[in-house]
């Protein structure tokens, strides 16, 4: 009896810890079953996590390469604008020269036109056969000679703009009648010979000669004049008002040598000594008859 109750005792104890041993079996597995429940998020939302990162780093890569190529084109863009304004400021700077240049050029040009001397177009007939229409001739300022114009003195002289007698309030002199230019005007005439026609004519008188025109031939003071420049088939034609004068002060009386087609000191008096641009020195055009005139 007392055995049996020790074997139940025994059984029941048994039981006992089979059942202890199942329930401890069971939150084992739970426990393990949560872990590897947990191992799995953790792992789940880890490779989530790199997914993530890697997808960002992507979009980064990608923003990051966009820019690059944006910045490329931007410098290569600025890079050809430099290009273009450095060409254009180079052609300017090259024109800009060009055009100092001629200006400077244009400058001595007249400088030296106006007080040295130039060479001259001859464009009429008046001094046929002695120069003649076409060719160009070397005119030296009167200043550069330091001397006074004498008789036979080819020049050259400021037109006058009307061929009437001009008016002295005190005397009536036969003076050649110029339009007086003040100013702006005044420079333009005469250091840039804007509206400036010139002539070419030969001393015949000078300041106090007494110059008569007669029987197709000139006298000076009194005595008929030798000109072996003219033609001998031509004569000297009296004009109706300066064909007797006396050449006043500061005057010279100028004539062509081909008389019958030159509009001289005849017909609109003498000259101004401050009309006349200079001396005729020589020819220097065409080639062939370079040399001085008589």
């Amino acid at each position: 009896m007392s055995e049996n109750k020790e074997e139940l005792e025994k059984k029941a104890t048994e039981s006992d810890v089979q059942q202890e041993s199942k329930v401890e079996e069971k939150v084992t597995e739970e426990n393990t079953q949560k872990e590897e429940n947990n191992t799995t998020q953790d792992k789940t939302t880890e490779d989530k996590t790199v997914e993530e990162k890697a997808t960002e780093n992507k979009s980064e890569e990608t923003v990051k390469g966009s820019e690059e190529y944006y910045d490329e084109l931007d410098y290569q863009e600025k890079d050809q604008a430099e290009k273009v304004k450095a060409k254009t400021r180079s052609v300017l700077r090259e024109v800009l020269d060009w055009v100092l240049c001629f200006v400077l050029a244009y400058i001595v040009y007249l400088n030296i036109n106006y007080f040295i001397g130039s060479v001259a177009g001859v464009k009429q007939n008046s001094m046929y056969p002695t120069v003649m229409d076409g060719e160009r001739v070397l005119v030296v300022r009167p200043w550069l000679t330091f001397s006074d114009l004498e008789y036979g003195d080819i020049v050259t002289f400021e037109a006058p703009i009307e061929h009437k007698l001009y008016v002295d309030t005190e005397d009536d002199l036969p003076i050649a009648q110029y339009e007086q230019y003040t100013g702006l005007t005044k420079f333009l005439y005469k250091f840039m010979n804007v509206n400036k026609v010139n002539y070419i004519k030969r001393v015949i008188g000078v300041a106090g000669d007494h110059i008569e025109i007669k029987d197709g031939a000139v006298y000076r003071n009194g005595e008929k004049l030798d000109e072996p420049y003219i033609r001998t088939s031509v004569t000297t034609q009296q004009e109706e008002e300066y064909s007797d004068v006396i050449v006043p002060e500061g005057t010279v009386y100028l004539m062509g040598d081909n008389r019958d087609s030159s509009l001289d000191s005849r017909t609109f008096g003498c000259i101004p000594l401050d009309r006349v641009n200079g001396y005729v020195v020589c020819r220097v055009w065409p080639l062939n008859k370079i040399g001085g005139i008589d």
